[in-house]
């Protein structure tokens, strides 16, 4: 099952096609790296570390927001299932819909 809720953006990447790019201290944006620069098509999303939090936000799902325990699984939220090595266990994400 696909945690992204079919977000197609998000089916086909791989972890070598995820751009993270740091736009302050507590925000990144998220991107396929494999589209050129300036195409919207490219932008996945947005990382905000609130608190011990790491809140995520996709553009294809903009009335729901995820919270994750660490910045490697608000990262891997972007990605296919599987696409990185399992970590240690932790709570996954919480979800919280407008």
């Amino acid at each position: 099952m696909n945690p992204n809720n079919d977000v197609s953006d998000a089916q086909n990447l791989r972890v070598s096609q995820l751009g993270i790019l740091q736009l302050t201290p507590t925000e990144w944006l998220v991107r396929d790296s494999q589209i050129l620069d300036g195409d919207p098509a490219a932008l996945l999303g947005v990382i905000q570390q609130s608190g011990d939090a790491y809140e995520v936000t996709k553009l294809g799902v903009l009335t729901t927001r995820w919270f994750y325990s660490s910045f490697y699984q608000a990262q891997a939220s972007f990605l296919v299932q599987g696409a990185l090595a399992p970590q240690p266990s932790r709570p996954r994400a919480s979800r919280l819909t407008d």
